[in-house]
């Protein structure tokens, strides 16, 4: 439960106007340990506030008894306490109220308090303004001023709970001498806990740092201090691990009377994204490949760091692994060059390519390896193939499918190239490590109304007999496979 006591500087933090009026009639009538003269200053409550307004005795027992409820507390609540006890509240409520009102009328002094209760499904935050008092007779009494602070609840809670974003609301806790000692939490919503990894449980903390953990580290900590202290809004990124996650987020600070709202946005795909990026940049700067080719793809690199959004975006078309258009994207551009073929009756071939023993590539090097050769693979492919007129992707693990405008004899002599380039050198997958591969290849020229599908299928059968022939082939759709031309 979030509690605040405060006997000093009451004014600058109390909220309802009241609280002035009851304060300049209680300095009025104070007169020591003793308080204010009861009865005087309960007919000036009562007038000033009275709906608000409980009056309290204390017990023998140490508990309280309401003696009077004002009309506002009942409705409020749901419930009459006159004649009830502090001590039948929630516990935790009950232990607050009566250590506040012992202090009160130990020192005779008044005492503004602001605690919350969690009901149901709802929070409700109180200020109280108690005032000790002593009657003709010497009996002690408490004049007290509660009111459920409004914060617009219905429409807070709606906005809250579907924000994307981590809200939380504080306000500070002070010392006798109003130095700031603290954070009290005064709503937190469901997305703070999902975000930071913190037991739901504990969004009801008193404490702000219970709650968010990048605030175990000091100078963050100092930045909320300083905003509060200074009045000064302010933004800043924070990284963190929680249940063994790195996080990266984004936190606004926006004044809110003594207090902030702190807005928590999280940017850890936008952060794996950037470090993504620059491990990318460093493997192409590491790779031999056509300089046409490295150039562009640096200076797209260079580019993605700067146009982040529009990165991300392009790297749901392409394959992760060689920066090509991948299985999905490739299909919905070569269904569109088809229909755009069938129009102008331009003819189109598709490669369907292969790298043999790629197995042996991963047991025998390793892993890192392979990926290393289906990466200088797919520059070759560009070296080669790279033309307005081509697509070019990878379907997955060694596969690769090139559609090509153009008849049947540009085709093979595209696909003899790209053998004899693999025949010349060797593919090149670390500062001290190249492999000689061969590859094996299918085409399949489009008759007349063909499906990409039914294309494909047969480009695939070209490849099965070119593999079941010796691999290292070209085999054209329907007819023998050829024999390596390099």
């Amino acid at each position: 439960m979030y509690q605040d006591v405060n006997p000093r500087s009451i004014l600058t933090r109390a909220h309802a106007p009241e609280v002035a009026v009851l304060m300049r009639h209680f300095e009025m009538l104070a007169s020591g340990p003793a308080g204010a003269q009861h009865e005087a200053l309960q007919a000036l409550a009562i007038q000033a506030a009275g709906d608000d307004i409980m009056f309290m005795s204390p017990t023998p027992t140490g508990d309280y008894r309401y003696e009077t409820c004002g009309r506002t507390l009942p409705r409020t609540t749901g419930r009459d306490r006159t004649g009830g006890y502090v001590s039948n509240l929630q516990s935790d409520v009950a232990e607050f109220t009566i250590r506040c009102y012992d202090r009160a009328l130990a020192e005779g002094l008044a005492t503004y308090t602001v605690h919350r209760t969690v009901r149901t499904a709802r929070v409700g935050i109180f200020e109280r303004l108690i005032l000790p008092t002593t009657d003709a007779e010497g009996g002690r009494h408490l004049i007290v001023f509660c009111r459920q602070m409004s914060f617009r609840e219905e429409f807070l809670m709606l906005l809250m709970e579907t924000s994307p974003f981590g809200i939380v609301a504080v306000e500070a806790v002070r010392d006798e001498d109003a130095r700031l000692t603290g954070l009290g939490v005064l709503s937190a919503n469901q997305r703070v806990a999902a975000l930071c990894g913190t037991d739901p449980d504990m969004l009801f903390s008193s404490d702000v740092r219970e709650i968010l953990p990048f605030l175990a580290n000091e100078e963050t900590w100092a930045r909320l201090r300083y905003a509060v202290e200074l009045l000064r809004p302010d933004q800043f990124e924070v990284e963190f691990l929680a249940a063994g996650r790195q996080i990266w987020l984004q936190v606004s600070l926006a004044l809110l009377g003594d207090g902030l709202v702190i807005t928590l946005s999280d940017i850890s795909a936008l952060m794996r994204a950037n470090q993504s990026l620059e491990q990318r940049a460093a493997t192409l700067a590491l790779e031999v490949g056509i300089e046409r080719a490295t150039r562009r793809a640096l200076s797209e690199e260079i580019g993605q760091r700067e146009e982040r959004e529009k990165e991300l975006r392009r790297l749901a078309e392409t394959d992760p692994l060689t920066a090509l258009l991948n299985r999905r994207s490739f299909t919905e551009r070569a269904n569109a060059a088809i229909q755009s073929s069938s129009s102008d009756a331009s003819a189109i071939c598709l490669l369907i390519i292969d790298l043999d023993h790629f197995k042996q590539i991963n047991d025998t090097h390793g892993h890192p390896a392979g990926d290393a050769a289906i990466r200088a693979f797919a520059d070759l492919l560009l070296g080669v193939f790279r033309t307005e007129s081509c697509l070019i992707g990878r379907f997955g693990g060694e596969e690769f499918a090139i559609l090509i405008r153009g008849a049947a004899g540009d085709a093979l002599e595209k696909a003899s190239l790209m053998q004899a380039a693999l025949a010349e050198r060797a593919l090149p997958v670390s500062e001290t490590l190249e492999l000689a591969v061969t590859a094996s290849c299918g085409i399949a020229c489009r008759r007349e109304g063909e499906t990409l599908a039914a294309l494909t299928n047969r480009a695939d059968q070209a490849l099965y007999r070119a593999k079941k022939e010796g691999r290292n082939r070209i085999a054209l759709a329907d007819e023998q496979p050829l024999a390596n031309a390099a």
